[in-house]
């Protein structure tokens, strides 16, 4: 405690030094006056005392350093004497000055913008559990590596892959709502239903989907989002099983999803309702030859490497090329890790923008 209180001490004397300097000079030349007068009654010639006295007290000087350094910090009292000193001279120099802390700003601040973004998309592991099991899944066709899969594919590769703990797909849309006041579109996307449980997404009403659902004929159920819900209905914990009417029909409200949840593929996006494939009304949906724009994701099972699951994907699209030659010929299975989807292109640009950024905070 007591060396705490004497560092305190020795920071606090940087900030009154000049002023408890002259105050201790005062003090040493009053003490020093006082022996030289007893060494003038004691006989001595004036500059004798004064010698004598001066030796006495040790050194008017170094009387002076032992106190400063007592006193105070030699490190802190220097820098903070640096401070002071660079503080006059930047104000005297002013607009230097203002040049220089708007460099230094701009340098700085785009660097943690730029930083901020890397970190999120390169850096942090995707929002979702055990994300390093997540993939995309496409068709690869003859002519290009990462196609849509048809819906009759889907199913097949459900059933019959090995490596999966689940598979999902799902394709954008646009309804028109009316009903909830003035009509409007709002962008939706047609999942199957494995497709919220796969990422581990919970509504925060309600439920996602049942294999029910998923049904040639169900009834028309749809999932909202947040904001929908929100904006629409004012946040009522009673909008399970209302009604929402989407082209015409009326599509029962079974769940909400949460607005923090973001997804960002190029086929996938965040939307306000969805909906089960099947609601879809669409003519060629179950035709095996027909992509019609869906992709999928999978969870790989814990351990399965992604070179055991394109093995296992390449056995099972070789066998519905032989079970339908007409539609499946050459088609097989991309699989890609779903943060190397995420970022594909974006990945090179953003590390060179990093490395220019970092070149102007230098120059800065």
């Amino acid at each position: 405690m007591r060396h705490l209180r004497a560092w305190l001490l020795r920071c606090a004397g940087l900030f009154r030094n000049e002023q408890g300097g002259n105050e201790f000079s005062e003090e040493l030349e009053a003490h020093l006056q006082m022996h030289v007068e007893d060494n003038l009654r004691s006989g001595m010639n004036p500059q004798e005392a004064r010698r004598q006295a001066l030796i006495k007290l040790g050194g008017v000087q170094q009387v002076k350093e032992k106190y400063s350094e007592r006193r105070s910090l030699p490190l802190l009292e220097m820098l903070w004497s640096d401070i002071r000193f660079g503080a006059r001279v930047l104000w005297k120099s002013r607009g230097f000055t203002i040049v220089a802390i708007v460099t230094l700003a701009l340098g700085i601040g785009g660097n943690t913008a730029i930083f901020s973004i890397v970190s999120g998309v390169l850096l942090h592991p995707l929002p979702f559990p055990q994300p390093e099991q997540l993939v995309a899944l496409h068709e690869s066709k003859p002519n290009f590596n990462q196609g849509s899969i048809s819906y009759p594919n889907f199913l097949d590769w459900q059933k019959d892959n090995r490596t999966f703990s689940a598979i999902a797909v799902a394709r954008g849309y646009a309804f028109s709502l009316t009903g909830k006041g003035e009509a409007e579109q709002v962008n939706a996307e047609f999942v199957s239903g494995s497709f919220f449980p796969l990422l581990g997404v919970n509504p925060i009403l309600g439920r996602t989907f049942v294999p029910a659902e998923e049904q040639a004929g169900a009834a028309p159920v749809a999932l909202i989002s947040e904001g929908l819900w929100r904006r629409k209905f004012s946040s009522s914990p009673n909008v399970l099983g209302q009604n929402i009417t989407l082209d015409g029909r009326d599509f029962t409200i079974v769940g909400v999803i949460p607005a923090s949840f973001h997804l960002r593929l190029p086929s996938f996006r965040d939307r306000d309702v969805y909906a089960p494939i099947r609601q879809w009304n669409n003519s060629i949906l179950m035709n095996r030859d027909a992509g019609l724009g869906f992709h999928g994701i999978g969870r790989l099972k814990p351990g399965v490497t992604l070179a055991q699951a394109q093995a296992d994907m390449d056995e099972v699209t070789r066998n519905l090329a032989v079970a339908f030659p007409g539609a499946d010929k050459g088609i097989g299975a991309s699989i890609v890790p779903l943060k190397e989807q995420m970022v594909g292109d974006v990945r090179p640009f953003l590390l060179v923008l990093l490395a220019a950024v970092g070149f102007v905070l230098l120059l800065a």
